[in-house]
């Protein structure tokens, strides 16, 4: 009769076990190994406990094999290759590393024949990386002067600073243009359907808006038009929309033509006059003026209408975004005062 021989030590760490929380799985197993250990027969051992006696000789010889590792479940599969995984995932980094786009396919076919996985396994070790499968992005950081960016980063601290203590006001400034279809993005959808949003051409059918943030007061100003801006609709909206303070107000904006014209440069005296004053961003360095996540915020959460048959009715949108977007951050501004009381 199959029958286990427990030591003291043995017998002592198995009922410390019995005593945890342990998986129904193992805690079946340690019993029959008590049991047969007590003289249970394997047969007499499946009729208490509802087993099947296979079942009971395999828990009893795995015990004497190998010990209390036999009383918890083995995962499926061979072992673990810790070294494999760390190769795998190494290659995977420097791979996603590299300046191009990457489908799962193309990592497993990169990966090589010494590797050996597909697209789905190469999923695996992209989760394990936390990677995900995501919109690119375009850029223009690689055309930037580190130098140059570098000092604007500093003197845009500077300014905050003075913003901080009241001794002036700050305002970033640009353009944008809005077609009267605007780039799909994503939407709520019903089972096996698909938002579909009608393309209208652009030509001659654009709508342009003029936009200021404030950051500190956290108020986006924008004015829109139904033409194409020139220096002079700057210029007017520095003089008459900029909202007024007793302080000097800076206005952060980038090289753009209508920003550096002859018109603008002549201005400036008599805007220093007025209190405003211009500070140019070095070139290809749109990641400092803050205008820009307001302008997406617009095009893609506040107009969820994503086609216009007519400008008038852009232009109407456009607005509406801003008057949404400008409420929104309201209505957070006085939530975190609510809260701060």
């Amino acid at each position: 009769m199959l029958r286990t021989s427990l030591t003291d030590s043995q017998r002592a760490e198995l009922q410390a076990l019995r005593r945890t929380d342990l998986p129904a799985v193992s805690r079946d197993r340690l019993e029959m190994v008590l049991m047969s250990a007590a003289g249970w027969s394997p047969p007499k051992i499946a009729e208490h406990l509802d087993r099947h006696p296979h079942t009971v000789r395999s828990a009893i010889k795995g015990f004497a094999a190998r010990g209390t590792k036999a009383l918890y479940p083995a995962a499926p599969g061979p072992d673990p290759d810790h070294g494999r995984r760390a190769r795998v995932t190494g290659k995977l980094s420097e791979l996603l590393g590299q300046d191009r786009t990457w489908t799962a396919q193309q990592l497993a076919d990169a990966l090589g024949p010494d590797v050996g996985i597909g697209h789905r396994q190469t999923r695996r070790y992209l989760a394990l990386l936390k990677a995900g499968y995501r919109r690119t992005a375009q850029t223009v950081g690689h055309e930037q002067d580190p130098k140059k960016v570098e000092r604007a980063e500093a003197v845009l601290a500077g300014l905050k600073k003075k913003v901080a203590a009241g001794r002036l006001r700050l305002f970033d400034l640009d353009e944008s243009g809005f077609r009267p279809s605007l780039p799909t993005g994503y939407s709520w959808c019903l089972p096996r359907q698909r938002k579909r949003v009608k393309y209208e051409y652009p030509q001659g059918r654009r709508a342009n808006a003029l936009a200021t943030y404030e950051p500190s007061a956290r108020y986006p100003d924008a004015v829109s038009f139904e033409r194409t801006l020139t220096s002079d609709d700057l210029l007017a909206y520095l003089r008459d929309r900029l909202p007024g303070a007793d302080v000097p107000r800076v206005v952060v904006l980038d090289n753009a033509g209508i920003h550096t014209s002859k018109v603008v440069k002549a201005a400036r005296p008599g805007l220093a006059k007025l209190g405003v004053y211009l500070y140019y961003l070095p070139p290809y360095s749109p990641e400092l003026n803050r205008i820009g996540s307001v302008f997406k915020q617009v095009k893609h959460h506040e107009m969820p209408t994503r086609s216009f048959t007519t400008r008038a009715d852009l232009r109407k949108a456009v607005e509406d975004g801003f008057e949404t977007y400008r409420q929104r951050l309201r209505d957070k501004c006085d939530y975190e005062l609510r809260l701060a009381a």
